[in-house]
């Protein structure tokens, strides 16, 4: 079922992008049609970016609400949810690849092809291979919930809209906001779990999960100094924001 999965993500990615998104988009938005070339391929990117987001994080929230075997303390379970997300991820996560590959002028940045490189392998070999630690898999899946409000950044700025309007700062606090919730407030329930509920499992001792567990430590201690950093970045931009829009609001009075 997953190969199949994996498939279907892949076809649907590449015709968001291609078909779907492009149509849509010029059909909807006349800042979308007086845009060049390469700010459409922008355009369209971060609509499927979008759509992605939005599907991996219901499904994993989808995880946390329906799935009891997603606990904690769990060393060794499958959890469907988990598993149809990760297939998910692999198919997007290959035909964006080939969409940058096609249009590298426009999109290809080395740090996104590096992060799609390394999540659909890690989805691949943690998510759809290895049965460990699902609960914390799911979680890191749930951040993605964050990255619509990212891209509707970009998209007002394509649309014509500066920093310093109002809808621009509003969606700057909205995604601060849903990026603390999902991405840097889940840090000290995830590392506590896993130290104190996770280790003390006389499972996770066992001599063949060793390797899983050093990588999974080393990714997390990764992810989490990145999400801390960036959450830093993303406040000090939202506080730029206001500033500006308050001395704008002054100015007109």
């Amino acid at each position: 079922m997953y190969p199949a999965i994996v498939l279907v993500s892949f076809t649907v990615s590449w015709a968001i992008q291609d078909v779907i998104a492009p149509v849509l988009s010029a059909k909807l938005s006349s800042a979308y049609r007086s845009l060049s070339a390469k700010d459409r391929v922008d355009w369209n990117n971060r609509i499927l970016s979008t759509c992605a987001s939005i599907v991996l994080g219901a499904i994993a929230l989808c995880g946390f609400l329906r799935d009891s075997g997603l606990k904690p303390d769990v060393v060794r379970y499958e959890s469907p949810y988990m598993k149809v997300a990760c297939a998910i991820v692999v198919g997007y996560a290959v035909a964006d690849l080939i969409i940058i590959a096609v249009r590298y002028r426009y999109l290809a940045t080395p740090l996104m092809i590096l992060h799609h490189v390394l999540t659909a392998a890690t989805c691949i070999v943690c998510g759809l291979m290895s049965p460990l630690a699902h609960f914390y898999g799911n979680m890191q899946l749930l951040a993605e919930l964050s990255n619509p409000l990212l891209h509707l950044r970009r998209l007002l700025t394509l649309s014509g809209w500066s920093y310093t309007s109002p809808p621009h700062v509003m969606t700057s606090l909205a995604f601060m906001t849903t990026f603390f919730l999902v991405r840097v407030a889940t840090i000290p329930i995830c590392w506590y779990g896993w130290v104190y509920l996770l280790m003390p499992q006389p499972e996770y001792g066992r001599a063949e999960y060793a390797a899983a567990w050093r990588i999974a430590i080393a990714l997390g201690i990764v992810l989490h100094t990145l999400y801390l950093y960036w959450f830093y970045t993303i406040c000090r931009m939202a506080k730029r924001s206001i500033e500006s829009l308050r001395k704008e609001l002054a100015k007109s009075k």
